[in-house]
């Protein structure tokens, strides 16, 4: 086994290189530990981008966490005494010659004994990986995402080291930043190339479609019903089924009791913009909207139809779950 390093000149490089094969970071989606995406949204965008077509988008929380990724690590470096390797700041991705379907791009890696006196302090034996992460969730230290753990794992599987700590900032707090050390656990990551293999034989390169897991991927996959066509529940859907009109039942109970307390409240303001407490705290405004402006459609279909064709914009059709 033998481990190689791409060193990308710029980002549009790296991530050209980086499509062909699964990142440390895509582990989490394909073991269900990541909200954000799914497996079948990661095979989508997979295959996109092998056949050349990249997403350049960056959301502001994408930004901010490769802004603040710095801030991170020097954090990290003067919390912990551990020296950040500067070089390591690079965009650069490691595979493994065994396992070439999956790589690590670590944040940044950092020096473990910087006396040099266990491995010599230029020894790759004397490396450790950072994950560096920036949220305005709030982090609980003994429960971290478990996504967080999947890629340092990974990370320290592919690239041959074998510590590593997870750093994070939560930008909605002042004394937010905490981090934890993790040892290599061969079991986690065994575990993950499985997986990983799996996805990347059936489903980038065998073309197979993920199993849906949400409501986004069956829209996705059947954004339109087949006409007649119906399905028999088992005993697990029916119950879904019975525990839905439940929870309607006792949400239709509440918005009720909401909607006459609301009502009560209303008569309270008579003309008045706010509720104020006995300290002149607001508890609750009552405010007019602003005029709207709206189109008749109708008039305008019927008095100016050559405007009403040329403005007319058809939208993609919905699904819609009703309980019977």
């Amino acid at each position: 086994m033998s481990v190689q390093k791409f060193v990308a000149r710029n980002n549009e490089e790296w991530r050209a290189e980086r499509s062909h094969s699964i990142g440390a970071s895509a582990v989490g989606i394909l073991l269900g530990e990541n909200p954000w995406t799914t497996p079948l949204e990661l095979a989508d965008r997979m295959r996109a981008e092998l056949a050349g077509r990249f997403d350049y988008t960056q959301t502001l929380a994408m930004m901010r966490g490769h802004a603040y990724e710095q801030g991170v690590a020097d954090l990290f470096q003067w919390t912990t005494g551990h020296q950040v390797i500067k070089a390591s700041g690079k965009e650069y991705i490691l595979r493994r010659d065994d396992i070439p379907f999956m790589h690590a791009s670590p944040d940044r890696t950092y020096w473990i004994d910087d006396s040099g006196a266990k491995h010599g302090k230029n020894a790759e034996a004397n490396k450790g990986l950072l994950e560096c992460k920036t949220t305005r969730r709030p982090v609980d230290p003994d429960s971290l995402p478990m996504s967080w753990v999947f890629q340092l794992q990974v990370q320290m599987g592919i690239s041959g080291m074998r510590e590593g700590y997870i750093a994070w900032d939560v930008l909605t707090s002042a004394d937010g930043f905490d981090y934890c050390r993790f040892d290599y656990d061969p079991v986690v990551f065994e575990a993950a190339v499985d997986v990983c293999r799996d996805f990347w034989e059936r489903c980038i390169v065998g073309g197979q479609q993920p199993e849906p897991v949400n409501a986004r991927d069956v829209i996705a996959m059947y954004p339109r019903h087949t006409e007649g066509k119906t399905i028999q529940a088992d005993s697990e859907t029916a119950g879904i089924v019975a525990s839905i009109r439940e929870a309607k039942a006792v949400k239709k109970e509440l918005d009720e009791q909401l909607d006459e307390l609301a009502d009560r409240l209303k008569v309270r303001f008579e003309d008045a913009e706010a509720l104020v407490d006995g300290d002149g705290k607001v508890l609750a405004t009552y405010k007019a909207s602003a005029p709207r402006t709206t189109v008749d459609s109708k008039k305008l279909k019927e008095e100016y139809p050559e405007a009403y064709a040329a403005c007319r914009k058809e939208g993609a059709g919905t699904r819609t779950l009703i309980i019977k």
